[in-house]
């Protein structure tokens, strides 16, 4: 049996890929791409778990998300386990309703659990079973807790089908089911939800009929088709976290009051053009003055002592202009700049570190869309 693990960047994918398959693991290349291939045999069991690269969505979009898709749609693993993260939990479930649109059995598992209670929310398993309709086991890779429980679902072999829950309003749930008439491939409900979003790998399956079903929902939502599929989606995930999820009142985290100040609507641009502007003086002001200056000083004498000793051989005029005009002056000029970079990406590594990054492209998104 082939297992595919499925889930976001830095949801412990690669945590659990590890704890379920110990040192019983093979690393390779996914065809026609550099992305690292990571496959094993679960312990206990003769089934074989591949490491999917970390993705959003099974949208086309990144090279990592068309080679999970082209896996799961071309390979046919038998079960996908989909991992999230269950304190960022509205985000992570994106992936899952396009998984749920697959007909491959799904297995939803719960990670950073012991991160929850310190978060002060409270999810119902049971109602977001009901609510999916397919299994879910609640584990904390990093700590080990529900790993035997895990362990001992897949060693049972007794996986739920594909739902193919509905999540969209009647009128696009009609165009999908016409649509999945007349397709005559594995997984008809997750193509046929593709085509309406007009998916470039799906073009060839595209025909008149469709294109006028799309036109007229777009005409009925005032939008792009896709980005309306997009925003029902995360509408349908609202309402299951609204039935699912409770949040606890707590007191407030130091994290969470900086994130009030650097996040504010009317602030957070400002601070952020401050921070960029502080980054770019420290790198190329405070530091790169100090350095240019050291740098030059020292190919300036080195350049006297190679004249010096070159002179002294009875080497050429040309022949000392070619070595200190030439060869030192081009890697004194190049050796300037080190000292910046080195602090420049050490300044973006920290902002990363700390998380800022990620929430300022959060801020700016809505900027620049």
């Amino acid at each position: 049996m082939r297992i595919a693990l499925v889930g976001n960047q830095n949801s412990g994918k690669t945590t659990l890929f590890n704890l379920l398959t110990g040192s019983n693991q093979k690393i390779g290349n996914w065809p026609g791409v550099t992305l690292d291939r990571k496959s094993g045999i679960i312990k206990g069991t003769d089934h074989e778990l591949i490491d999917l690269p970390g993705i959003y969505s099974l949208s086309p979009y990144t090279l990592e998300e068309e080679v999970s898709r082209k896996f799961i749609l071309e390979e046919k693993p038998d079960l996908i386990i989909n991992i999230i993260d269950s304190t960022s939990i509205e985000r992570s479930l994106y992936l899952t309703t396009q998984l749920l649109e697959l007909d491959t059995k799904l297995l939803l598992v719960l990670n950073m659990t012991d991160i929850l209670e310190k978060k002060g929310i409270e999810i119902d398993v049971n109602k977001l079973k009901e609510e999916l309709q397919i299994d879910i086991i609640q584990i904390s890779a990093l700590k080990g807790a529900g790993i035997d429980e895990l362990l001992a679902y897949l060693q049972e072999n007794k996986f739920k089908e594909s739902p193919n829950v509905s999540i969209y309003p009647e009128e696009i749930e009609n165009a999908i089911s016409g649509i999945k008439k007349s397709i005559k491939l594995p997984h008809p409900h997750f193509i046929a939800v593709k085509l309406l979003e007009r998916d470039r790998l799906f073009k060839d399956l595209m025909s008149a009929e469709i294109n006028a079903k799309i036109e007229a929902l777009e005409k009925m939502f005032d939008t792009d088709l896709e980005e309306a599929i997009a925003n029902l989606r995360y509408v349908w995930i609202e309402n299951v976290i609204r039935k699912t999820t409770v949040l606890r009142e707590k007191l407030d985290k130091w994290t969470d009051k900086l994130d009030k100040i650097f996040l504010n609507k009317y602030l957070g641009i400002p601070i952020f053009i401050v921070i960029m502007f502080l980054v770019y003086f420290l790198s190329v002001g405070v530091v790169g003055g100090t350095t240019v200056e050291l740098i030059e000083g020292a190919f300036e004498k080195l350049q006297e002592i190679i004249a010096g000793g070159l002179e002294s051989l009875g080497a050429s005029e040309w022949s000392i202009s070619l070595v200190n005009d030439g060869v030192i002056t081009g890697v004194g000029a190049v050796l300037n700049f080190v000292p910046q970079l080195i602090i420049l990406f050490l300044c973006i590594s920290i902002l990363e570190t700390t998380g800022y990054m990620s929430r300022i492209s959060f801020l700016l998104d809505k900027l620049l869309r």
